[in-house]
């Protein structure tokens, strides 16, 4: 066996672990609660001129309808957003981002962009650019078994 054989069987290891590590982190751990939560919720909805059901919403999230329920009745209250029975069909309920939700998900972006800022400084442009095409392609890997 080859010194190269060698590194290379334990690359599998070093890199489940790296990405525990960053998997693990207080930052990204409040990253993935934000983005399946009420920010990602009022991101999601300041895209979308006609609003979306709550099953549209789980589906492009990927959340389950009892926690997308809860978000959606929080952003309510908070009159971040207004939920709107259509009239051709009174079963189906669209969410729509007020003023004020689409004031806050400004805000929550302009915070993420102070959040990674120093990254960016460390690693240049090219090289962030380079880790968002690196981390597309181990997501297309990992294909999102709920979407089957």
């Amino acid at each position: 066996m080859t010194v190269t054989e060698t590194r290379n069987e334990n690359l599998p290891e070093q890199l489940y672990g790296v990405l525990a590590d960053l998997l693990i982190r207080k930052n990204n751990i409040a990253v993935l609660d934000s983005i399946r939560g009420e920010y990602g919720v009022l991101n999601c909805l300041c895209d979308l001129e006609e609003g979306a059901s709550a099953g549209e919403l789980c589906k492009r999230l990927h959340v389950v309808p009892g926690r997308m329920a809860d978000i959606l009745k929080s952003l309510e209250q908070k009159e971040l957003i207004l939920r709107v029975r259509m009239k051709d069909d009174r079963r189906v309920v669209k969410a729509h981002i007020t003023d004020k939700g689409r004031q806050v998900s400004i805000e929550k972006r302009e915070e993420i962009s102070r959040e990674y800022e120093g990254l960016f400084k460390i690693l240049g442009e090219k090289d962030v650019k380079e880790m968002i095409r690196l981390l597309k392609i181990v997501l297309s890997y990992y294909p999102d078994k709920t979407e089957e």
